[in-house]
């Protein structure tokens, strides 16, 4: 079950990059018992620490919020690391952005034998990968069909 935004809390971390500053986000959720921290990186660079922060608490005020789930930065975040990898690796495997639970997870394996993400990138996106595909895990509503009248004669 989601936390309710009341129980989330989330940080902006930011940290320079040459001239520019990037930034992630730490955030937890569930009340007295707050799980493990998410941390999700906003992937691109901005000109000053402020834009940066700026940026991150959009994203944190977005979720504790709930306008934002958990799934959906999950996904940005590894999606933006393969468009990265494929701007730097032209023989990028896979050629696409992969859609499914599997096709991450082997195309984060074989980035880290190839030595393309380090050890602890490579861990951190198999979490991702787990959290955002567990999260669509659940029943499945069934709807009943009204019946037209007209075609039932």
């Amino acid at each position: 079950m989601a936390a309710t935004p009341a129980e989330r809390r989330g940080t902006v971390i930011c940290h320079p990059s040459g001239e520019r500053w990037t930034a992630e986000v730490w955030l937890e959720e569930g009340g007295e018992r707050l799980r493990p921290r998410h941390r999700i990186s906003l992937n691109r660079t901005f000109a000053t620490e402020d834009a940066a922060r700026r940026a991150g608490e959009q994203v944190v005020a977005g979720w504790k919020e709930g306008r934002v789930p958990l799934r959906e930065l999950l996904l940005k975040e590894l999606a933006a690391a393969y468009r990265a990898l494929r701007e730097t690796y032209k023989t990028m495997q896979p050629p696409t952005v992969p859609t499914t639970r599997s096709a991450w997870e082997q195309a984060i394996d074989r980035w880290a034998q190839l030595g393309w993400i380090e050890a602890a990138d490579a861990a951190r996106y198999r979490d991702h990968v787990q959290l955002a595909f567990e999260t669509e895990a659940g029943p499945v509503r069934r709807h009943r069909l009204a019946v037209d009248a007209d075609a039932a004669g």
